[in-house]
């Protein structure tokens, strides 16, 4: 199709534009539409990334942690039987046997009792969706029979026959309508060479002052034999990483549709980074055949059709292909995690998916003692995460009979209490659209409500006063748990001002809802319409109705890697625009492209025009005032190794911003 470009009026076909401009990282701000506020923040994309072969999994097989907020992760294990913490076997420098010949009869005989039905029943109280297990923590104890024969396990014979800890709790969260995770950690105490897997002697790099042998040894604290310096690091290292491979291979088969896998432990000698460890448990999609630390073939699995040797989170998607997994195997995870008792500050978390960790009894995970952490406390962390986005998994550490301590249990009914009694504001929601102000309050919304959640530090008293509106009417505002209406006005700019608002229910998070006439986002208008291009890549499926999709993790694609081709999307009727966000395929890459509209699919005008764009960013958006039907984007250059492919073409019908880009911060308060 060839391309007119005209200057007359709209009757001849032309998409009249009355602004245009562009915004990018280091770009101008965008020329608004007229409005009665300020233009609302769009919720930034997460674009799965590649990392060692692998890719994230799209938005669709992460979205049940996003609704539904909380999870339970129960640390359990020998490690209850001294009450002294999960890290009791390194804090006291216990060699493995000792630890084994003193604990693990005192577990067995103990953990019989434990009824995992009364674990999953507690996380429905909470309000939790999954349950998270500690199949093996840092100690080696497996809580299932293994089949590696130099693993510790639940078959061992101080157990009753047949004893299998892991099935015995899936078997009850799943009948409790519950997800299933997980936990692993393939740090093992009971291997010397996890401290030297290079087998360097003395260790290289040197181990840390707390991981060694006493008397000034460079060796590890866990060598039991009297010449260290003689020990095989190396093939011990190989040893623990064949188990570790014949562990998650069970792990993965032998329990149904696992949904999460919660790794625990990459770094290695407990130094570095879980990256960093990398090279030698190798996380990803594939095994190296020339690796150092090669799996035995009895513990590895090879990839069907080709015959590679498969990485874990390879071992974990061949079986488990909708699972997720977090960031702590080395591997980039589908989620990250925030660990420890910090409360969360600052902006949204966005373009990644963050779960705060925490343990409710304000210190060890696993079992010390009766203790927990206050209400208050608990609550700070929970709602804290929710108004930036990010999900929570909350631990309780049970004794070794498997009894949760009942301070925990007071605390997580608690926090269930608040959970259900604000379900609207929570379950389904998104942190945001503004940006909380730390103590004081932030949001969470969904479709046409935004919620207000005023917290311990509001100064504001009874009444509220919200950022602005943008283009919306307000409808209603009321009381989230009573569901009682409250006094409003509209003040300047298209702000709402609450009043009468009840702060003595929830006082750690009082919670108003704002109705409004239109969504509290701007929607993508092009999302399903019918679209065109001039060359597409149909052999690997990129077609394209995968730009306009709203899946970041498919793409449209032109058949070669020339310039000058287009995708156009249809808007079914003229409609007035104020702008696109367009994702491509690649980060660091710099696109240069034109924006173009018609009225009528044959005359054209320019929109916006980036062909001279020299900044590398994947995400562009995209400001300009115009009517419509027809709204193309041609690729006009690109950086060496870019396609013309595109993950996103958005097109909006209101002001908006993204607060992702550089200069679209400021509205977000």
């Amino acid at each position: 199709m060839s391309r007119s470009i005209s200057r007359r009026s709209v009757l001849t076909g032309l998409a009249v534009a009355t602004a245009a401009t562009a915004i990018g990282p280091g770009g101008a701000r965008a020329e608004a539409a007229a409005v009665e506020g300020d233009p609302l923040p769009l919720v930034p994309l997460r674009i799965p990334k590649l990392d060692q072969g692998t890719w994230q999994q799209p938005d669709s097989r992460i979205q049940w942690m996003r609704d539904n907020k909380l999870s339970m992760f129960i640390h359990w294990g020998v490690y209850s039987a001294p009450a002294q913490g999960e890290w009791y076997m390194f804090a006291s420098k216990t060699k493995p046997a000792a630890y084994r010949a003193q604990y693990a009869g005192t577990f067995a005989a103990q953990s019989h009792s434990f009824d995992p039905a009364a674990w999953a029943n507690l996380a429905r109280d909470l309000g939790a969706a999954e349950v998270v297990l500690t199949t093996r923590h840092h100690d080696g104890f497996a809580l299932w029979p293994s089949g590696h024969p130099n693993a510790w396990t639940s078959a061992d014979a101080a157990f009753p026959a047949g004893t299998d800890f892991v099935k015995r709790y899936v078997d009850a969260v799943r009948a409790a309508g519950l997800r299933v995770g997980l936990y692993y950690s393939p740090i093992d105490w009971r291997y010397p060479g996890y401290y030297d897997v290079g087998g360097a002697k003395p260790p290289s790099p040197a181990l840390t002052s707390d991981c060694v042998l006493p008397g000034g040894s460079p060796y590890p604290w866990n060598y039991e034999g009297i010449d260290p310096a003689g020990f095989d690091y190396h093939e011990n290292a190989r040893t623990m990483k064949n188990e570790v491979y014949q562990s998650v291979k069970e792990l993965v088969t032998d329990y149904g549709a696992v949904d999460d896998i919660w790794w625990d432990g990459g770094w290695l000698a407990q130094q570095g980074t879980d990256a960093d460890g990398s090279f030698f448990w190798e996380p990803g999609q594939y095994r190296d055949p020339g690796n150092g630390w090669p799996v035995d073939t009895a513990y590895g699995e090879n990839e069907s059709g080709t015959g590679r040797p498969l990485g874990l989170t390879g071992l974990v998607r061949r079986h488990l292909p909708n699972a997720v997994a977090n960031s702590r195997s080395g591997w980039v995870g589908d989620y990250d995690i925030d660990e420890g008792f910090g409360v969360p500050s600052g902006p949204i978390r966005y373009g990644r998916l963050v779960q705060k960790a925490f343990s409710v009894s304000g210190g060890t995970w696993a079992y010390s003692g009766d203790y927990a952490m206050s209400f208050s406390s608990a609550m700070a962390m929970l709602v804290n995460c929710f108004i930036r986005d990010m999900c929570v998994i909350l631990n309780v550490g049970p004794d070794a009979t498997g009894a949760v301590p009942s301070k925990q249990v007071a605390v997580v009914r608690r926090l269930g209490g608040f959970m259900s009694a604000n379900r609207e504001a929570l379950y389904g929601t998104r942190g945001g659209p503004w940006n909380p102000v730390d103590g004081q309050y932030g949001f969470t919304f969904n479709d046409r409500t935004v919620y207000a959640h005023l917290l311990t530090g509001y100064s504001g008293g009874s009444s509220f006063t919200s950022p602005s509106l943008g283009d919306a009417k307000v409808t209603a505002v009321y009381d989230v748990v009573t569901r009682n209406p409250l006094p409003y006005g509209i003040t300047g700019n298209n702000r709402v001002t609450v009043t009468g608002i009840d702060r003595t229910r929830y006082p750690d998070d009082t919670v108003v809802a704002i109705v409004l006439d239109r969504p509290v986002v701007p929607a993508d208008i092009a999302r399903g319409c019918p679209t065109t291009a001039d060359s597409v890549e149909t052999s690997h499926g990129n077609v394209t109705a995968n730009a306009v999709d709203g899946d970041t993790s498919t793409r449209w694609c032109a058949a070669d890697g020339g310039t000058g081709h287009w995708l156009q999307t249809d808007l079914g009727s003229v409609r007035q625009v104020t702008g696109a966000r367009i994702a491509w395929e690649l980060p660091a890459k710099a696109y240069r492209f034109r924006v173009d509209g018609s009225t009528d699919g044959s005359t054209w005008t320019t929109l916006a025009d980036r062909t001279g764009n020299t900044t590398a960013a994947q995400v562009q958006v995209l400001t300009f005032t115009a009517r419509t039907r027809y709204v193309r984007v041609t690729v006009t250059g690109l950086d060496t190794g870019a396609w013309a492919s595109i993950r996103s073409l958005e097109v909006y019908d209101r002001a908006f911003l993204d607060p992702s880009v550089s200069g679209g911060t400021a509205a977000l308060g």
